[in-house]
Parts: structure tokens; sequence; C-alpha cells
């Protein structure tokens, strides 16, 4: 029966071959390419072209783990702040093994105080072989949904929602929704929501809006612990294409020159020009671009 195979493969003849990304332009590729990678399996599992022959998708797993002696030591070249969702597994979507990404995982990817404090750690501890540091967003993200139900609901949140822990979460990532409804307004115009596309689209436009708040935050911390060295990027996950990018249009198809991290904002214009650039991408198409009146000259006295 043949088979459409994902791999990871050992070499026992050269149990030590892992050439790490030399700098952070080829971190950033190979991590693309990666994501590549898995999207492709995904579309072939998908369309069902088996051939006669198994095809196979292959990640390099590296010697690195085999000494039962000495536990290896951590190498990895890039560090992750994702979210944990099951659905998103990091290291598959960007086609990478054991040792190669520094993961770290909360709902809904917020930038809580003990996740910037294990990245500090590995900014700290593994600078010689970390080239970038990487904020993935998702499509379709549950902890940004039920911000998004809290935002438009707070009375109905308020009485749901008891746990200090899921609020914390959800009061991490309101000002990212805040930010993307104003964006919103003001590319809809002020009738936004009684768009029946509002609700889902602010869904979105918060998803990207929260990964680029938080590169930009991790910039900041990158820039001030010294580092400047390291790249910090950031992307959207596609749950349908299974392709990171950013900007992420959800309706675009698969296709692999889409797969693209951006590098993080440079300030809070940079998340605010994002927030109206994802706006105007879920725009719909029966929606005008909003222009507002100009405002009449003061009279004379």
């Amino acid at each position: 029966m043949s088979s459409i195979d994902y791999i990871y493969r050992y070499d026992p003849d050269n149990p030590e071959d892992k050439s790490l990304p030399p700098d952070p332009p080829t971190a950033r590729q190979v991590l693309e390419e990666g994501n590549r990678v898995y999207s492709r399996w995904i579309e072939e599992c998908r369309s069902h072209q088996l051939n006669d022959q198994p095809n196979q998708y292959i990640v390099p797993w590296h010697g690195l783990l085999v000494d039962i002696e000495h536990p290896p030591r951590q190498a990895p070249f890039a560090v992750i702040l994702g979210c944990a969702d099951a659905r998103v597994p990091i290291e598959m979507v960007f086609g990478q093994a054991s040792n190669d990404l520094f993961v770290v995982r909360v709902a809904g990817n917020v930038l809580a105080n003990v996740c910037m404090g294990s990245i500090e750690y590995a900014l700290s501890n593994l600078a010689e072989t970390v080239k970038c540091v990487v904020v993935l967003g998702h499509l379709n993200c549950g902890a940004v949904t039920d911000t998004v139900k809290a935002y438009l609901h707070p009375a109905e949140y308020a009485m749901k929602i008891q746990s200090t822990g899921l609020r914390s979460i959800v009061q991490s990532l309101f000002t990212s929704v805040k930010l993307a409804d104003d964006a919103i307004h003001r590319i809809w115009g002020p009738d936004a929501p009684r768009h029946h596309e509002y609700h889902d689209a602010l869904i979105h436009v918060s998803v990207c809006v929260n990964a680029a708040q938080s590169a930009l935050d991790l910039r900041n911390e990158v820039k001030r612990s010294g580092h400047k060295e390291i790249e910090v990027l950031y992307g959207v996950f596609n749950m349908v294409t299974h392709q990171v990018r950013m900007p992420a249009d959800p309706r675009a198809p698969r296709g692999e020159p889409h797969v693209n991290l951006a590098h993080a904002p440079r300030g809070a214009s940079g998340v605010t020009n994002i927030a109206e650039l994802m706006a105007e991408i879920v725009r719909p198409k029966h929606v005008k671009r909003y222009r507002p009146a100009a405002k009449a000259a003061a009279s004379q006295p």
C-alpha cells in the first residue's frame, strides 16, 4: 500500500551533522522552507494522489540525542513564542526536529511575565546558537475568539468567566482587540459592526495585531538585552492552508510564495499600520473604503 510519509530521519554515519544557520536571514529561510515542506505534505495527504512509490518528506534528526551517557547540549537556532493550540504543532509547522527550536507555548501566544522570563532565559543562556525570535499566531485562535466575545459583550463575559487564570489571558489580549477594532472602524467606517462579516474580521485582525504587538515587545527586549544580532520575526499560521505568512489573508489559496515571516514592527505606529492593513485585507468587497468627510472650514469672524 502506498503512503505519504513525514519522516524524522537519523543518519548514524553522520551522528553530529547539525549545521546551524550562520545568521538571522538564513534562519528565517530555514523556517520558511520548513513550513513549505510541511504544507506540501498536508496538501498531498488531502489530495490522495498516491503513486506506486511512497512519497516522503524528510526532517533530519541529529545525533545530539543518541548519547546515553550525557544529555545533549541545548543548541536551538530559533526561539518561538506560540499558542498552546493542539492543532499547531510548532516543530512540525516549521519542519524542524528536536533541539532546533526553543518553544514557549501559552494560550493566545500572550507575552505574559513567565513567557517573557522563558525567552529571557534563552537570550541569556543560548545566545551562542539563537539567530532569531519568532512570534507565531494562528487563525481561529480560541483565546482571541473568547477575548473578542468579552470585548463585544462585557457583561456576559463577566458572568461566565470566573477563573482568574482565564481572565488574565483575556485581559492580556484586550489591547490587541481594541487596536483591531479601531482599525476596522477607520477602514470600514462607523457602521462596521452592522456588517455580518464584522465579528470574524475582528477576530482575524486581532490575531494579527496580537502577533505584531508581541513581536514589537520582544524586539524591544532583545534590543535592551544587547543582542542586536538576533532578529525578531512574526507570522500567522493558517490551519486550512497550513502555511505561515504575514500579511495573513484568510481568503488566499495555498501557494508556496505566500509563506513569509515578517520583521517585527519598529514602534507603535508599525502595529497600527499592520492593523489597518489587515482591516483592509478582510474588508468585504461590498463595503467601500471609508473616507471621512472633510471638516467644514471654520467661519471667519
